[in-house]
């Protein structure tokens, strides 16, 4: 599946969790403004999903760490986690639909967003699903439809994503639709740690990214 330049998913707003820490990697910074191949990780999110969705990118972090981007917006409850913030940024999206996404996930590649984006019909989250039962909750699509639950949730104290699956209405893009798309995977790869970024570091020097 090609992505011609200036093709987008209409209707469809992109949401990047950026409240993450780098402590794991040794540094202080958050971790969206850590700099891989010398540019940060949130902005080569950012360069991705442009593709996709043109400008309509929904930030979730504390606004005054990034300052410079165009919409920020802050975790609306007082517990940590992606629960949290992924309620937070559906409900600032003008969108029906958001692809959401983490800061630190550098090789998304953009035939696979696509693919999910084409796979939304009537459904309330399109998520992907592999190694038998694993699903990746940071490369999918959720719909405004998954509000309530999530906020009933979180007001539970119960912050798994996986958690409010069972309420709503699915569509898993299972493994070998992956592989036609992605046959490495690289989309979900994220970094925490310092072998993360050095396993990046390797995956731009072979030529292995999809920029």
């Amino acid at each position: 599946m090609e992505i011609k330049k200036g093709q987008k998913t209409p209707h469809l707003t992109a949401i990047i969790l950026a409240g993450g820490k780098s402590s794991r990697i040794g540094s202080d910074q958050d971790k969206a403004i850590l700099e891989l191949n010398g540019k940060r990780l949130i902005d080569i999110v950012i360069s991705k999903l442009k593709h996709i969705v043109g400008d309509n990118i929904i930030i979730v972090g504390p606004p005054e760490k990034y300052p410079s981007y165009k919409q920020v917006v802050p975790d609306l409850f007082n517990q940590r986690g992606l629960l949290v913030g992924l309620y937070s940024g559906l409900k600032a999206s003008a969108s029906r639909y958001s692809l959401v996404v983490g800061c630190d996930m550098p090789f998304l590649k953009l035939e696979l967003l696509q693919y999910i984006g084409d796979k939304i019909d009537s459904n309330d989250i399109i998520i992907p699903r592999y190694a038998k039962s694993y699903v990746e909750p940071l490369c999918a699509i959720y719909s405004k439809a998954c509000l309530e639950v999530m906020k009933r949730n979180i007001e539970s104290g119960i912050l798994s994503i996986r958690k409010i699956i069972p309420y709503l209405k699915v569509k898993y893009i299972e493994e070998e639709e992956i592989k036609m798309v992605d046959p490495d995977f690289n989309s979900f790869f994220n970094i925490n740690y310092k072998e993360d970024f050095i396993r990046a570091e390797e995956l731009i020097k072979g030529n292995k990214s999809n920029d």
